[in-house]
């Protein structure tokens, strides 16, 4: 990697004349800056982030620190929405991936904070409750899709509460008073947000949930978090009181508890109701019928975080809840009467 030495030389100028054009001083000749610039395209001469920062200049870098964000193929949107920022506002991003370890999270932002980025963004693949050390310094940061206790740093997360009532309006608005919800894992901060939401919504339309349909259909099964999901919606249909929706804790579970109710001899929408939540597009747009989901504004959360610090105003830190909509597709419809004539009994 060529040196201001190996510039000055080249050039026939002392280092300090070299200096004096990388810092921008009108004391140099056009001549001689000219032959300055030339030789610093010849050696492929870039000055460093640090350099930069010393004299004054902002470096334009901004990083990322991603706790297994890179890998996830539907929270990588949030990726997105910061690069878009950044590609708007003349930045370049830099991305760290933490692979979930905090030692090398702490490593990175060290390392990040050494190249004089003017921001750090965290990111995190779902909505969790995080504990970042001290040593961000002044950096301004943001978090995406996480959260500390509030007052040191903006931090952008989904409205998980509003997508959980969103997921229920849909059922409810479509007819619907025998719902079940399998949910995530249990203890993550989306599961019981959502199940607080799916009870508002219960509450106002008058409707009592029932008790049994309300279970986990992922667990924190490291081979197969859905490793128990056909046992969950086979005890949905243990009895002749079945539901006629199923809220899902996500499209993936969505998509398998499709299938699992197919193999019963079920027919989606006709016999029962299924509401997914993320709008995982491989998966949502991709079934037939397409999948009725709650979207996760993945994108929007990177953006919003991405905005504050780079752009920020006077707004204190704070948290913003981004909206989770509602996404209306094909596999949802009123529920199936008896006396309609049409649909099917599933098997018992």
């Amino acid at each position: 990697m060529a040196t201001i030495h190996d510039v000055a030389e080249k050039a026939g100028v002392s280092i300090k004349t070299v200096s004096r054009v990388l810092n921008g001083g009108t004391e140099v000749s056009e001549k001689t800056r000219t032959r300055i610039e030339k030789a610093m395209q010849a050696l492929e001469f870039t000055p460093s982030a640090a350099a930069r920062m010393l004299r004054g200049k902002p470096t334009g870098l901004v990083a990322v620190i991603a706790e297994q964000l890179t890998t996830s193929p539907d929270s990588s949107e949030i990726i997105k929405g910061i690069h878009h920022v950044c590609e708007q506002l003349g930045k370049v991003l830099l991305i760290g991936e933490t692979g979930g370890r905090a030692d090398v999270a702490d490593r990175l932002v060290a390392d990040m904070r050494e190249r004089r980025v003017e921001a750090i963004l965290y990111a995190t693949p779902f909505h969790r409750r995080i504990a970042l050390a001290p040593m961000l310094g002044s950096t301004p940061t943001a978090l995406a899709n996480c959260f500390e206790e509030p007052g040191r740093y903006m931090q952008v997360i989904p409205d998980d509460e509003g997508g959980g009532y969103a997921a229920a309006q849909i059922v409810l608005q479509a007819g619907h008073r025998k719902i079940a919800f399998l949910q995530l894992i249990p203890g993550m901060v989306a599961t019981d947000l959502r199940l607080r939401g799916f009870h508002q919504a219960l509450r106002e339309h008058g409707v009592a949930p029932v008790p049994q349909w309300l279970i986990h259909g992922a667990e924190a099964d490291e081979a197969d978090e859905f490793a128990h999901l056909s046992g969950a919606v086979e005890r949905l249909f243990a009895s002749a009181d079945r539901p006629t929706a199923i809220l899902c804790g996500n499209d993936k579970m969505a998509m398998r508890v499709i299938f699992i109710l197919q193999r019963r001899g079920l027919r989606v929408p006709a016999d029962v109701s299924v509401v997914g939540f993320d709008d995982f597009r491989l998966i949502s747009e991709a079934l037939d019928p397409g999948l009725t989901t709650v979207a996760l504004p993945y994108r929007e959360i990177g953006e919003l975080s991405g905005r504050h610090v780079l752009e920020p105003g006077d707004d204190a830190p704070r948290t913003v809840r981004v909206p989770c909509l509602p996404v209306m597709r094909g596999t949802v419809a009123a529920p199936f009467r008896k006396d309609s004539g049409a649909g099917k009994a599933g098997k018992p």
